[in-house]
């Protein structure tokens, strides 16, 4: 019942794809117009995009919205530099590596407040989803000078939605095999100074796998911003999460599936933030959060294992921030700013065997981190020219002080009616202190440990032609990284945290977008990796990557007012390096794949019943049901359908 569902969906979906091609070339009328996105996490102030000195990616919700993804890890797969590996199936452990650095150092931002783990330091995007998601702003390359340790890599920040303009609403339910759903709501507006913006969504599966594959996650997420003088405004912003996951592939290294093994998990967010404009010029932001992480594992005896194991891992993280910025025309900006959080750590565990009896374990430890920054702006000769340079002073409870200097440039080299190309260059140092877990784990940690530090340098060039219908950018990095902290075994055979020595990883980046039509936009990118290590290899990084993107829009098909939209993504990722846990986690080359997703939608205007718009949506991941694996031993999701209906409040 379910193949021959999946089968029908993706007809309708084959169908609908050319017609929209053929119905796009039909008369579109629309002008190609090419609006100036802005940004933050580049400089921490608004910027325009094309002013950017750095490397930097922007995911806007429409796009969102055309690949109809459930999770922000769906759409990083496609950012160039940017590699997302998932443990299996959906819902288990998902890490990301930002240019070929570990996955400990990139830092993960929801409205500018840290969400990585406090016992990793990496963060699991296994369960953040994009509901209430304005936009996602990857800055590829070391952020460590703005953003402190674990931006080594660089830096992915969550942006959520303002509400505004008059109330709204959306409901959405879905439906697809491997008794999947998915519904969700919105809320949105603005009422007098107050903007709000409410999101939720429930989604429920069980699975491709034989047994013990089920996944739900809950997901509740709010923004209020009120705008209490003309020069002065407030904010507040929550998110929650809760998922539990059945952890099908937790006895690979024992030949076998395991019926039993779960995890729970728990996501509390809270944010508040005041800015106002002081004077002409000189604005200031402060702003405090607290984010909470708690994770449950469980796993009883089976046939395969007669050992229970269990945890429970709480990470919390208290934040604080001051900034103030002083304006000086178009051509200055300086920005000076300090942050402060309180990381806490609550770990326990517990194996437990009938024969050699029980080991309980734990660590309960806290940190407390000082950092202070400067960075200044500065627009050169008629604003051809752009420079950015800052100096970090952190002052770490365990690990002492370390500064982090960073600076980059562009130049505009020529413009014409019809395009421009801009040079550009950065360099950049960062600062990573061990995480707990490499210090205080049991039988893991090592509490000698030295902090990793890092250079990065970069230069490439952005060019736009044919009025903004053609962009294209190319750009080369090269980064060194001491004293890497990886688990190696003593000559006692014990695993332990370790130094490991200097890394070196130089990479290219090349990406590309093309409007021929105004219902018609095609993206492409491609990224190489390379790397010398004195004592590693590193893995799950592919010397190669490619992603294709088309994107078909039409309006007023066979409905006056209708909107009817078609995308298919396909991800391309080369051979990487993994220890492979069905072979006693010996070292093997996971090959090669090509996935390919499918999304289309078809929207309407509705009068009556309260509603403006109904329409239908479905999307196809793994569209040609292609057997590979992002971590080599868990097999990843064969082909999943999910197709429902949408209407507008």
């Amino acid at each position: 019942m379910e193949g021959g569902f999946g089968r029908k969906v993706v007809c309708l979906m084959a169908a609908t794809l050319g017609g929209l091609a053929l119905a796009g070339g039909a008369g579109a009328q629309e002008e190609d117009r090419e609006l100036e996105t802005i940004v933050i996490t580049a400089t921490r102030t608004p910027i325009k995009l094309g002013e950017a000195t750095g490397s930097i990616t922007v995911i806007e919700r429409e796009e969102l919205e055309a690949r109809q993804v459930q999770s922000v890890l769906e759409v990083l797969r496609s950012v160039p530099g940017v590699d997302v590996v998932q443990s299996g199936s959906r819902g288990n452990t998902t890490t990301v590596f930002l240019r070929g650095a570990e996955s400990d150092h990139t830092l993960v931002l929801i409205d500018g407040m840290e969400v990585n783990s406090v016992t990793l330091s990496s963060f699991d995007f296994a369960d953040l989803t994009v509901d209430n998601v304005e936009r996602i702003e990857v800055m590829r390359g070391g952020g460590g000078t703005l953003y402190g340790s674990q931006a080594i890599g660089g830096v992915v920040n969550i942006i959520t939605r303002r509400g505004a303009g008059a109330p709204t609403g959306a409901v959405a339910a879905a439906g697809g095999n491997g008794s999947t759903h998915r519904e969700s709501a919105r809320l949105g507006g603005a009422v007098g100074p107050l903007g709000f913006s409410l999101a939720g969504s429930f989604y429920d599966t069980e699975g491709f796998r034989p047994e013990n594959d089920d996944y739900r996650n809950g997901t509740v997420s709010g923004r209020f911003d009120y705008q209490a003088t003309s020069a002065a405004s407030a904010a507040a912003m929550v998110r929650y999460t809760n998922s539990d996951v059945g952890l099908f592939g937790n006895n690979n290294f024992l030949g076998g599936p395991d019926p039993n093994a779960r995890m729970d998990t728990e996501d509390l967010l809270v944010k508040g933030e005041w800015e106002q404009e002081l004077a002409r010029g000189l604005e200031y932001r402060i702003s405090g959060g607290y984010a909470r992480d708690d994770q449950r594992f469980l796993d009883p005896p089976d046939a395969l294992e007669s050992a229970r194991t269990e945890s429970d891992i709480i990470s919390e993280l208290v934040s604080g921030e001051a900034q103030l910025d002083h304006y000086l025309g178009e051509w200055s900006v300086s920005t000076f700013g300090l942050d402060y959080d309180l990381r806490i750590a609550d770990v326990e565990s517990l194996f437990a065997d009938p024969d050699f009896g029980a080991f309980p374990s734990s660590y309960d430890r806290t940190r407390r981190n000082l950092g202070l920054f400067f960075q200044e702006q500065l627009a050169l000769l008629g604003s051809r020219g752009r420079a950015v340079a800052g100096v970090r002073i952190d002052d770490n409870q365990d690990f002492g002080s370390a500064v982090s200097p960073a600076g980059s440039a562009s130049f505009l080299l020529w413009r014409r009616e019809s395009g421009t190309l801009r040079a550009k260059a950065s360099y950049a140092e960062g600062f990573k202190a061990p995480s707990f877990n490499e210090l205080f784990f049991p039988d893991f940690g090592n509490p000698d440990l030295d902090a990793e530090t890092s250079r990065e340098w970069d230069f490439g060039a952005e060019a736009s032609f044919f009025s903004g219908r053609c962009l294209f950018e190319v750009t080369y990095f090269h980064r060194d990284t001491d004293d890497l902290i990886e688990g190696r075994a003593d000559e006692g055979g014990r695993f332990m945290a370790r130094n490991v020595g200097e890394v070196t990883i130089d990479g290219v980046e090349v990406s590309a977008r093309f409007r021929p039509f105004p219902w018609a936009t095609l993206a492409w990118n491609y990224a190489h990796l390379g790397w010398r290590a004195q004592q590693d290899l590193l893995l799950r990084r592919p010397s190669n990557r490619a992603s294709v993107n088309l994107d078909l829009v039409r309006k007023n098909l066979f409905v006056p007012h209708s909107l009817a939209r078609a995308n298919l993504n396909v991800d391309a990722v080369g051979d990487r390096l993994d220890v492979d846990p069905e072979r006693s986690f010996a070292v093997g080359t996971n090959a090669a794949y090509a996935r390919s997703d499918l999304a289309v939608s078809y929207t309407i205007p509705w009068r009556g019943g309260g509603l403006r718009s109904v329409g239908i949506f479905a999307r196809v991941e793994n569209l040609f049901d292609t057997d590979y694996r992002e971590a080599l031993g868990f097999e990843a999701r064969p082909l999943n359908v999910l197709a429902g209906l949408a209407a507008e409040l």
